[in-house]
């Protein structure tokens, strides 16, 4: 009779009861970003435990915007956040709290029975998985009860230092880390040695794999100020990699199929967790389109080779 028996461990339980998540193929779990349109282009969500770049290719871009959505979703699902003054400061308002404050103070006034049913009722909050904001307007203080703000000090080993203490004290929910211009002049001196970058991230990458599936983390950097070979260096640890751009001041030179957008989103890396390839995307290049109350991703409609609204119009000669 032989001695080898079947193995009757499988892989780690995927935790389905935290808020703001759902399961995944491949005993995975995913995590909104905060913007409906950034989910639907990447399948679904964010995956826990994956490290996101956005890259803020010129000074201006919407990194921040994007750092301020994935962080207000956080608290929206009463995930513990942690990140710097600079996204906590300018958090958009969540829609959802706004309607709720709104129908109690219909509620109120109203005295027939049927009219206070069709208001007062509500699907619940808890099943939705992408929220909605409005970055005109500010988060209220009372969904700024999970917040954690990090001081990145003069040492990328302070940051750390400070992501393993919230980790030990919150075991129970997702962690969400955002920070903003991780390795700009304003905090580094050198920022042509992306030696201490490169270990933060390493160390970084250590903290998402041992919590994988309650840890998710989103950063911006400054790529404009890095050489070739860094870009390519810190592409390769991250697990997500954004550039995001900015058309700011150069809206005259812009040709006029881009006229309509304020800047570009463009994909260079995807996740690929315990799979060959990665989710594949139809296009890799979106463009943005940034209004008073909202930030939104849309496809490139460029018009075809040869279309008339490429021809010049010839001058109609009226001479007989």
């Amino acid at each position: 009779m032989s001695s080898f028996r079947r193995a009757t461990t499988g892989p780690a339980p995927v935790p389905t009861h935290l808020r703001g998540t759902k399961p995944f193929i491949n005993n995975q779990v995913l995590t909104s970003s905060g913007l409906r349109e950034m989910d639907a282009l990447l399948g679904g969500g964010l995956l826990l435990g994956s490290l996101t770049i956005v890259e803020a290719a010129c000074f201006g871009s919407y990194a921040a915007d994007l750092l301020r959505y994935f962080a207000a979703e956080g608290l929206a699902n009463a995930h513990a956040v942690a990140a710097d003054s600079v996204v906590l400061e300018a958090l958009p308002l969540e829609l959802s709290l706004a309607q709720k404050q709104v129908k109690a103070q219909v509620s109120s006034k109203l005295t027939i029975a049927w009219q206070y049913e069709k208001y007062a009722s509500s699907p619940s909050e808890s099943s939705r998985f992408c929220h909605s904001f409005d970055l005109s307007k500010p988060m209220t203080a009372e969904m700024k009860e999970t917040c954690h703000e990090l001081d990145p000090g003069t040492a990328y080993r302070d940051v750390y230092l400070q992501l393993l203490t919230l980790l030990e004290s919150t075991k129970d929910c997702v962690v969400r880390v955002a920070l903003s211009d991780v390795g700009s002049p304003v905090l580094y001196e050198d920022v042509t040695n992306v030696g201490p970058l490169v270990q933060f991230l390493r160390a970084l990458k250590g903290l998402l794999n041992c919590h994988r599936h309650r840890l998710v983390c989103m950063m911006s950097l400054p790529m404009y100020l890095f050489p070739v070979a860094a870009v390519a260096q810190l592409r390769h640890l991250s697990d997500y990699a954004f550039e995001v751009s900015s058309f700011l001041g150069d809206m005259q030179q812009l040709p006029p199929e881009l006229q309509d957008f304020s800047g570009l989103f463009c994909i260079h890396k995807l996740a690929c967790f315990q799979s060959v390839a990665s989710h594949a995307v139809d296009h890799v290049k979106l463009g943005i389109k940034r209004d008073r109350r909202k930030l939104k991703l849309e496809n490139l409609h460029l018009p075809p080779e040869g279309s008339r609204s490429q021809k010049q119009e010839k001058p109609v000669d009226l001479s007989f």
